[in-house]
């Protein structure tokens, strides 16, 4: 089997379908081309809630996967000391890899 990663994306409302969908087929190309499968995408439709991301860490503690992917940091947060906060939070409660794909 091979080793599983899970994805993590911002969902605003006014994201057309088309866009998400397209975002989710790049996580999911990027999982293949490395040899993973993607077990799950954590979806956060509200701005200020990090309800999914919570469930992301449970989710990587939970199981063996130890890779995260993301279509921009952004997806995380907004600034960039916020991103790095969870990035370092992921790495440490889970000691899990964040890969975005917009810095490949």
């Amino acid at each position: 089997m091979k080793p599983l990663i899970f994805g993590y994306m911002r969902v605003p409302k006014d994201m057309p379908d088309e866009e998400a969908r397209r975002r989710e087929g790049e996580m999911d190309a990027y999982a293949q081309a490395e040899g993973l499968t993607l077990a799950t995408i954590f979806h956060e439709f509200e701005a200020v809630q990090r309800s999914a991301f919570a469930e992301l860490l449970l989710a990587l503690q939970r199981t063996e996967a130890r890779h995260v992917v993301v279509p921009s940091l952004r997806d995380l947060a907004l600034t960039d000391r916020l991103q790095d906060a969870l990035v370092l939070q992921i790495e440490c409660e889970a000691n899990a890899q964040v890969v975005s794909l917009d810095e490949l």
